[in-house]
C-alpha cells in the first residue's frame, strides 16, 4: 500500500519520520521552495528539507484543488493520505480520490479550536489540557470524524513553542497506534458535537501587543502563547535620569506574583537587582527577561544595567493601554 504523506510545517517532521521508520512505499508532497528571511533567500519547507535527508520522493505544489490536486494524486499513486501542518486546502475531489481516505493530525482536542492557530489559542484561553486528534478529513475546516486523539497536561511554564514540539511527538506516536486500522480502510470513526466547536484562526502580528489592562494571569499567558512568533511586545516610558520615553520592548519571561495595588495598569511596583514588578488590571508580574529593540534578550539583571527603571514607570501597549 502506498501512502501519500502531506506537510509544510516543523509539526509533521516526528510523523513523516515514524511513516518513515514502518512504511517503504511513502511518498511526499509539500509547497515550492519560497523566499525566506531578510535576504529573501529561497529556502525549502521543514517537510521537504526532512524527506529529502531520508532519500524520499518529494513533489510541490502550490494547491491542491482542481487540476494541480489530481496530478498529485496521479503521480503518487496513494491509497492513503496523511497530513499534518499542510497549510493548503485539499479539494473534494482530491479528498475522494484515495482508496483508504485523507486523515489529518491535528494540534487540539477537536472540536475545540479548529483552524490555523490551536496551541496558540489553547493557551491564550488557558486551556488545561491540549492534545492531538486523527480525524477523517472532509471539505469543511478540521470538522471530519475523529478516529482518535491524545491528551496532554503541560506545565504551567509551558510556550507555544515547547507545546507544539511535545504535540508533534505525541501525533507521531497516535498515528503508530493508528496506522493498521487506517489502512484496513475501517477506522474508528466519531462525529464531531457541533455545539462544542471552537475556532483557532490564524494569529495576526498585531495580537501581540501586552495587554496591561486585563489580568496578570492573561498577560502570563501572552507571553507564553505568543512565543516564539509574534511575541509579547510593549512600550514603556521612564522617568529616570535619562528621561527615556516610548521605547519599544519585547517581554520574553515572566511569572505571576502576589501583589494587588491601587495603581494604573502598566506601573512599575519594585525594581530589584534581577526583575521589575508591573501591576496589571488585576494582580501584577514580574518580569524576568526582556530585548530592548534591535538588540538580543537579557535577563532583567544584565538588562538594567544598561537601562535603569524606577517605580513608577510607565509600560503600556501600542494604542497607550
Amino acid at each position: 500500500m502506498r501512502i501519500l504523506f502531506l506537510g509544510s510545517g516543523p509539526f509533521g517532521i516526528p510523523t513523516l519520520r515514524r511513516l518513515h521508520s514502518m512504511r517503504e512505499d511513502l511518498i511526499v508532497a509539500t509547497v515550492p521552495d519560497a523566499p525566506s528571511g531578510r535576504g529573501q533567500t529561497q529556502r525549502s519547507s521543514f517537510i521537504k528539507q526532512e524527506a529529502v535527508s531520508l532519500r524520499l520522493e518529494v513533489l510541490e505544489t502550490e494547491r491542491l484543488r482542481g487540476q494541480q490536486g489530481q496530478q498529485i494524486l496521479e503521480h503518487a499513486g496513494a491509497d492513503l493520505v496523511i497530513t499534518a501542518d499542510i497549510r493548503l486546502i485539499l479539494g473534494a475531489r482530491f479528498l475522494q480520490g484515495p482508496e483508504r481516505g485523507c486523515y489529518n493530525l491535528h494540534a487540539s482536542l477537536l472540536p475545540r479550536w479548529r483552524g490555523a492557530a490551536p496551541v496558540v489559542r489553547a493557551l491564550l484561553a488557558g486551556d488545561d489540557q491540549l492534545g492531538v486528534t486523527l480525524y477523517r478529513m472532509v471539505p469543511q475546516l478540521d470538522a471530519g470524524p475523529v478516529v482518535a486523539m491524545e491528551k496532554w497536561t503541560p506545565p504551567s511554564t509551558v510556550t507555544s513553542e515547547q507545546a507544539e514540539e511535545y504535540l508533534s511527538l505525541l501525533a507521531a506516536d497516535l498515528l503508530e497506534r493508528m496506522l493498521e486500522s487506517l489502512e484496513s480502510g475501517d477506522p474508528p470513526q466519531i462525529p464531531q458535537q457541533a455545539e462544542q466547536v471552537t475556532l483557532a484562526p490564524r494569529l495576526e502580528k498585531s495580537e501581540g501587543w501586552a495587554r496591561w489592562e486585563s489580568s496578570a494571569v492573561f498577560v502570563d499567558r501572552q507571553v507564553r502563547a505568543l512565543h516564539p512568533w509574534p511575541r509579547t511586545r510593549t512600550r514603556v516610558t521612564r522617568g529616570g535620569a535619562d528621561q527615556a520615553a516610548d521605547e519599544e520592548l519585547i517581554l520574553h519571561r515572566v511569572s505571576l506574583v502576589d501583589r494587588s495595588e491601587q495603581v494604573a495598569a502598566g506601573t512599575v511596583l519594585e525594581v530589584t537587582t534581577d526583575q521589575i514588578i508591573v501591576a496589571c488590571g488585576e494582580g501584577a508580574i514580574a518580569i524576568h527577561k526582556m530585548q530592548r529593540n534591535g538588540k538580543k534578550p537579557l535577563e532583567m539583571a544584565d538588562l538594567l544595567r544598561g537601562m535603569p527603571f524606577e517605580v513608577g514607570d510607565q509600560f503600556h501597549g501600542r494604542e497607550g493601554v
